[in-house]
């Protein structure tokens, strides 16, 4: 029989030493994750991966010299401190991997089992604590190891760990833990030595914690109300004590928070292009906040997904909702305070769940809701959980059916959150699947569809990317105007591929009116003024915008050599290749200018060396083989043009040379080296009657 009196003890000798209890732990919290999430590896990239890795140029370093971290760890903005150890980890996956996936989803897989073992460790550790002991001295292993797994394997956290972006959560959430434990370590260590070691590991893991994401600021007063609670015990005196020897690190807190953040119009400055006001997001979020819980308690597939429809509260009673919300999470704080010296541990782990709640859910101008910001929070709510399963199974020791029926529930719970993660690991691993599931749960949402036309979009699928645009617009439901005006942006681009070029304009205007301080809108605008062939207005549009950028955009750059190029500058265009080499060394894109204005100056030599140089990078670039052609055309290199010839016949397959010329100098404005159609056709009709 299964009672506390003999630890829970299973026939099967279930009696091990401490190292077999984490031994045991470490090895099924490993399987029972790695079987969840095996279908995750691969998983595509979505939404803002884009923006934050795969078109941030900053994380994509070549070498790991102070050059390039300097860069890396400003983040996508380029203006502040901004999480840099969680763009740290992304450059030093790009390092070693390159844009492969499979090296990032290793790298959360890993992130989410440590952080899943330090949870483990905390909670037994902590309830093994002098005020707990006696409570849990039989059941401290059961309950620790029960409320670790409902957390670790939960597919509310799919996002946090398969979404590749989230890292950021799951990161910090692992150095958050980590602090604590060494706090817990370090509080309860005999040994000076020891728990100076401890301590210094908390301020170190506290530190990593807050510089992978701003919500770790809480961390401060999750350890004071874990030493209030649970070690020294509620009291006035201990209270008045802590609040005096808080205040300096409080102040130090609110001053990090503050330069970190840039400030109080930078922290505030983003309701502007909100849909709901700050009064109206914290009346909101007490309806986000239960909404959360019974996604934590009740998260089957079909209330999952990556972006929700909620409402916004216009007043306490708009919905009808909000008020009760309110009431209702205030109930559950001041149950909370009230269960402080009885129920200390309870206590915690609910306050643990709010105070944690309480950077991303109150005043700051953030998204209403994402599943990701509880995966700190929820941490320890399932502690009570597995407490109340263990209690059970104890008082019910008399009834050895009932245990059997609580531990088969146990057993058929975990298999049941695991299945759900794997299914929307499944979802998550396709871009296509993701954004046609959060339609079908959320259809009158327009981001969804707006991602589905992007994918539609890279796949050349340019017809269904304008019907998922235009029922974006059509809905207007974006909860941001920035968003909204990237939709704009968008459509710019849907009609700019299809050579629309006064329409294309029209909406890329909107959006750089909208968005001022994004390039891209102007960098495609400049395309546009080149098609046109107004050189000179394109040429007056990027200029300005090389100094306002410091010269660290690759893309603008680019364009400003381009520009120089059709406008015959041949010497500032060499300059300007010339000068984004010297920043970087792998840039393939100088090369091909440098060649283009050798060719034209008459220097045939040059370019070619040019050329081949480009060609050991890109060997497969149709471009890189024509200008070959032309140029050992030139020179009479008849060896080195018979092997571009056959190269040439590979990249055309069975298109008509006329039609395969025709299709790659489309649009000759915007290209580098434009091939001479009628100077090609002469070279292959030579060289067939040579070989003849």
């Amino acid at each position: 029989m299964l009672t506390k009196e003999n630890g829970f003890n299973l026939r099967i000798q279930w009696q091990f030493p401490e190292a077999n209890k984490y031994a045991f732990t470490f090895i099924s919290l490993f399987i029972v994750l790695i079987i969840a999430y095996s279908n995750s590896f691969y998983g595509e990239w979505h939404f803002d991966d884009f923006a934050n890795i795969v078109e941030n140029p900053h994380v994509q370093i070549k070498s790991l010299s102070w050059s390039e971290m300097k860069h890396c760890v400003t983040g996508i903005y380029q203006d502040r401190l901004l999480r840099p150890l969680a763009y740290i980890s992304f450059a030093l996956n790009y390092q070693f991997g390159g844009l492969n996936v499979f090296g990032f989803h290793v790298v959360n897989f890993i992130i989410h089992y440590l952080s899943a073992v330090f949870l483990f460790l905390f909670i037994y550790n902590t309830l093994k604590l002098p005020k707990l002991k006696d409570q849990f001295k039989t059941i401290a292993y059961p309950v620790a190891l029960l409320a670790s797994f409902f957390w670790a394997i939960h597919p509310l956290f799919v996002t946090s760990v398969t979404y590749i972006v989230q890292r950021m959560a799951s990161m910090a959430g692992m150095f958050y833990i980590l602090s604590m434990y060494f706090y817990l370590k370090g509080r309860t260590s005999e040994k000076t030595v020891n728990a100076i070691c401890f301590f210094a590991g908390s301020a170190l893991s506290g530190l990593a914690s807050m510089l992978t994401k701003e919500n770790a600021v809480t961390l401060p007063f999750s350890i004071f109300l874990f030493d209030l609670l649970l070690i020294q015990g509620v009291t006035k005196e201990n209270i008045i004590k802590f609040c005096k020897i808080f205040i300096f690190p409080l102040m130090l807190i609110f001053i990090i928070g503050f330069l970190y953040t840039g400030g109080l119009s930078n922290a505030f400055g983003s309701y502007a292009v909100r849909d709901f006001t700050m009064g109206e997001r914290l009346l909101t979020e007490p309806r986000v906040i239960l909404f959360y819980l019974s996604l934590l308690f009740y998260p089957i597939n079909s209330r999952l997904t990556l972006l929700y429809d909620i409402d916004v509260s216009t007043s306490l009673f708009s919905p009808w909702t909000t008020l009760p919300s309110i009431l209702l999470i205030l109930s559950m704080i001041g149950v909370a305070i009230y269960l402080a010296k009885r129920r200390p541990l309870i206590s915690f782990c609910l306050l643990f769940f709010f105070l944690n709640h309480l950077v991303e859910g109150t005043v700051l101008p953030l998204e209403l809701i994402y599943e990701h910001r509880n995966y700190l929070p929820a941490m320890l709510l399932f502690v009570p959980v597995a407490q109340f399963i263990v209690f059970v199974i104890d008082y019910f020791s008399y009834r050895k059916i009932i245990q059997i029926a609580v531990a088969l529930s146990v057993v058929i719970i975990i298999f049941g959150l695991g299945d759900t993660s794997f299914r929307r690991n499944s979802i998550f691993a396709d871009d296509f699947l993701l954004w046609s599931d959060n339609i079908e749960k959320y259809p009158e949402l327009s981001r969804p569809y707006t991602n589905l036309g992007l994918y539609y979009l890279r796949r050349d699928q340019k017809e269904y990317g304008l019907q998922n645009f235009n029922q974006a617009l059509k809905l207007n439901k974006f909860a941001n105007s920035q968003v909204r005006d990237f939709q704009f942006q968008n459509l710019g681009i849907y009609y700019f591929k299809e050579g629309e070029y006064d329409l294309s304009l029209k909406y890329f205007e909107i959006a750089a009116r909208n968005m001022p301080s994004n390039v891209f809108n102007k960098i495609y605008i400049a395309y546009i003024y080149l098609s046109k062939n107004e050189y000179s207005r394109a040429h007056r549009l990027i200029e300005p915008l090389l100094s306002q950028e410091s010269g660290s955009n690759p893309k603008l750059n680019e364009t400003y050599c381009l520009i120089l190029i059709k406008e015959d500058k041949l010497g500032q265009a060499e300059g300007c290749a010339k000068k984004i080499l010297s920043k970087n060394l792998d840039s393939t894109f100088p090369l091909i200018i440098l060649a283009e204005s050798a060719r034209k100056k008459g220097n045939i030599h040059s370019a070619l060396s040019y050329w081949k140089l480009y060609q050991l990078s890109s060997p497969l670039d149709p471009y890189c083989n024509l200008a070959l052609i032309e140029l050992y055309d030139k020179i009479n290199a008849k060896e080195q043009l018979n092997e571009e010839l056959s190269k040439l016949f590979c990249f055309k397959k069975s298109l008509s040379l006329r039609f395969y010329l025709n299709e790659i100098s489309r649009n000759r404005n915007l290209l580098v080296y434009v091939p001479d159609p009628r100077k090609i056709t002469q070279i292959v009709h030579a060289a067939d009657i040579m070989n003849k």
